[in-house]
């Protein structure tokens, strides 16, 4: 069920559109003798008269039922709906002036309001945020009657988006957690963050863009089978970062941009370059060496010892 206010001038097109026979029946009204719309208009303008400082001296008013509900209701109870309506709005249905008029020439069936804003003794009913009051009453007239309520469908989504982002928030912060526990490792190669992300649990897709280069990944936890970009759980996770950090690609698995390519080649350096370091001063620093198993990166290890005795001697 919606309903719908709003305070307007109040000419006779809005009667003669609402009040029609070919449209609907009349369910409701009081205070009103006339038959038809240029009738009703008239004896409305009466009392209208007694204010000449409003303008807007008309209230119309929709109360609308779900579809299975406007086809199932009984005139009976479109009366009591109306009445119920009008009174949730504080509005004194023993005195006022109003005619309700049901259109039933559509399938959403829906009533039709107009009431008179003027008293007899030609004060104005208030309208201050009318709108929201109507959408307010008509909830509480369809939740009194068991009817489906537009207002409660959208507050159920409502609870039900903040459930599903409190869930992906704690999803978010385990994805990171599971993270850490990896870096904490210190892995060297991508391939090895990746494989250990796994045994945690969490898959890497590639996200592989027209041109084949590697855009960066996407995460999936694999016991919800929940999915976002690796940046979205969060941002030390997106592949810039994690190659900032001095992870590397050891295998040519993936075409890199240009400028991933050169955070690639000067991890790679660094690492040779501390194995190198490592061994001469006979640390405990592993001597399996880490590119043994990678055929597509070539070792410039021998070719760096090289050039740095030739500078060596130079000097």
């Amino acid at each position: 069920m919606i309903g719908k206010a709003k305070s307007c001038v109040g000419g006779f097109s809005i009667f003669n559109y609402v009040i029609d026979d070919a449209k609907g029946i009349e369910i409701l009204r009081n205070n009103l003798c006339g038959e038809t719309p240029i009738e009703l208009f008239q004896e409305m303008k009466i009392m209208q008269n007694l204010n000449q400082k409003a303008t807007n001296k008309l209230i119309s008013m929709i109360l609308s039922p779900h579809v299975e509900d406007g086809e199932k209701l009984s005139l009976t109870q479109l009366q009591t709906m109306t009445n119920e309506f009008l009174k949730e709005l504080e509005i004194d249905v023993e005195n006022s002036q109003f005619i309700a008029f049901f259109h039933t020439e559509k399938r959403h069936r829906h009533i039709h309001i107009l009431f008179n804003r003027v008293a007899e003794n030609g004060k104005l009913l208030k309208d201050n945020h009318i709108g929201k009051l109507a959408q307010w009453a008509a909830h509480r007239v369809a939740k009194k009657n068991g009817l489906i309520s537009a207002k409660q469908i959208r507050i159920d989504k409502i609870v039900e988006t903040e459930q599903i982002q409190s869930g992906f928030k704690s999803l978010r912060k385990e994805l990171y957690l599971k993270h850490l526990n990896v870096m904490a490792a210190k892995p060297k190669t991508m391939e090895k963050y990746l494989s250990e992300m796994l045994k945690q649990g969490v898959s890497f897709i590639p996200t592989i863009n027209k041109q084949g280069i590697l855009q960066g990944f996407r995460v999936r936890d694999m016991e919800s089978h929940t999915e976002m970009k690796a940046s979205e759980a969060h941002r030390n996770m997106g592949l810039k970062i994690l190659l900032d950090s001095g992870l590397f690609f050891q295998d040519k698995n993936f075409d890199l941009s240009n400028a991933m390519v050169e955070i690639n080649k000067f991890n790679i350096q660094k690492v040779q370059e501390e194995t190198i370091i490592a061994e001469k001063r006979n640390t405990n620093f592993p001597s399996q060496n880490i590119f043994a198993f990678s055929p597509n990166i070539v070792d410039h290890t021998e070719d760096e010892l090289k050039r740095k005795r030739k500078k060596k001697f130079r000097r």
